[in-house]
């Protein structure tokens, strides 16, 4: 990848940047004894480099980080609700090429164009809290369809939260991801000046964005989020995230990722169209479908893992411009492997809240009966979440046999792409799971290109604050 050769040790998950000699040393370990690799490293590169070649990876071997064996897992956390989402509202004003979710609807979720009242939300707030065990900070995230539809329940909901603060040893964090067509000054400038990080999905120019994303009567939606946007105080403005959803249809990601920048986003995210969810059946335009779609997306992320790289070293990107985007947070799991515990968070360390007041272990479940894991009003069934959580992706024989097993531990087919492709939980999509061996590569010589720039980079772009946060036992 870029030039450079890698070698990962399957079980421990160490991963070491190696020159030719190294990785044909690696290769000849597993077959032949330690007299034979040498006199065959010898042979091509001579006595001298087969030498030290063999005593580098004889240290390695030693300290366990190299042909590792019974690798054991890091210490075993229990489960720890520390992120509420809260599905709002059943209704959306846009059409979204791509929307998994039939615009807010989520399948078998009850009732059109309904909202979520006070008294669930704030019950579910107060569930979240006896699920944290004391942990003191907590995430909400209001979610729809669009979110904004529901402005008046957001508002309460944050000051509720806020009256709890002041009560307690608690820091509330709040979210929020707009289509942008409704946030204006009023909403814009609440959200902003209560701490809520917003997201507003905008995927391009005009032309893409009204393509992708257009109203239910078919008008573009473009230059109404930019009159939005244009109504924000520039310092409030640059505090927003920008959003955008690539497709086969506009598919120059670096391309948009300058654009929403010289719109004057700071924080911005980028993302391929993903085609899982209730019963989507979208053109497939929108989509990267089949073996050619992956391909095109490999490509695509080969390039946008090389912008990156190239940001960062420039000093473009921190973290506080990083640690939200999806890419980034995947590259921080990689980079402290050996620090995270589990998998998915789904009913781990996330729990979702429907419009009725049932809980799910997140979003994507919503709907879904024999998914709900409990109510705001009874609290969450132990026994119900205990059989999800026991269903170990990672346990299934497509990962047993996977070289990047311990860098994925089932996060690159998650749990929701497995149900919605394979109609099992526990049983992986080949194509996500290529697609995650394709973009660890890429991050592995991402980490090898940014330190071998500047070292120091690492540490201050990586910060392991999600997994520390929810590892910790007790934050009181």
């Amino acid at each position: 990848m870029w030039n450079k050769k890698f070698a990962v040790d399957i079980e421990s998950g160490n991963f070491f940047e190696v020159d030719k000699a190294a990785s044909e040393a690696i290769v000849l370990m597993h077959s032949y004894n330690d007299k034979e690799v040498m006199d065959k490293i010898s042979r091509g590169y001579g006595p001298k480099c087969a030498s030290t070649t063999l005593a580098n990876l004889s240290k390695l071997k030693k300290k366990g980080m190299l042909f590792s064996s019974g690798y054991c897992a890091p210490e075993y956390i229990p489960r720890r609700i520390t992120d509420l989402t809260l599905n709002i509202v059943n209704a959306c004003n846009l059409r979204c090429r791509y929307c998994w979710n039939q615009n807010g609807a989520y399948g078998n979720s009850p009732g059109a164009n309904k909202k979520m009242n006070e008294s669930v939300a704030a019950r579910a707030v107060d569930l979240l809290i006896k699920e944290s065990r004391r942990a003191g900070d907590l995430v909400v995230d209001f979610y729809g369809g669009e979110p904004l539809l529901n402005f008046e329940l957001i508002k309460n909901t944050v000051e509720y939260c806020q009256r709890i603060q002041k009560r307690k040893k608690i820091n509330f964090h709040f979210l929020l991801a707009t289509n942008g067509t409704l946030l204006d000054k009023e909403k814009g400038e609440f959200l902003i000046g209560n701490g809520v990080d917003v997201a507003v999905s905008l995927d391009g120019s005009r032309a893409i964005q009204d393509t992708q994303r257009p109203f239910s009567d078919g008008r573009g939606s473009f230059d109404e989020i930019m009159h939005n946007l244009n109504t924000l105080k520039n310092d409030y403005r640059r505090r927003l995230v920008g959003r955008a959803t690539f497709t086969p249809y506009s598919a120059k990601i670096v391309k948009t990722f300058k654009f929403l920048r010289n719109l004057g986003f700071d924080r911005i995210e980028v993302c391929e169209s993903e085609k899982a969810g209730y019963g989507l059946d979208s053109n497939n335009r929108f989509f990267f479908s089949g073996s050619k779609g992956l391909k095109r997306l490999k490509s695509l992320y080969y390039n946008l893992a090389a912008f990156y790289a190239g940001e960062v070293i420039n000093g473009n990107l921190n973290y506080e411009n990083t640690y939200f985007n999806r890419f980034f947070k995947q590259l921080s799991r990689l980079y402290h492997i050996q620090s995270v515990v589990g998998t998915c968070s789904a009913g781990f360390s996330l729990m979702a809240a429907d419009m009725d007041g049932s809980i799910y272990p997140c979003t994507a479940f919503v709907g879904i009966p024999q998914f709900k894991i409990g109510t705001v009003k009874t609290g969450v069934d132990d026994k119900k979440l205990k059989a999800f959580l026991n269903i170990r992706i990672s346990s299934s024989d497509t990962c047993e046999t996977c070289w990047a097993r311990r860098l994925c531990r089932g996060c690159g087919s998650c749990y929701n792409l497995n149900y919605f492709t394979n109609n099992n939980l526990g049983r992986p999509d080949p194509y996500y799971c290529e697609l995650f061996r394709h973009k660890t590569k890429l991050m592995i010589a991402m980490l090898a290109r940014i330190s071998e720039k500047d070292p120091a980079l690492l540490d201050k772009v990586f910060i392991p604050e999600y997994y520390a946060r929810r590892g910790r036992k007790n934050d009181k």
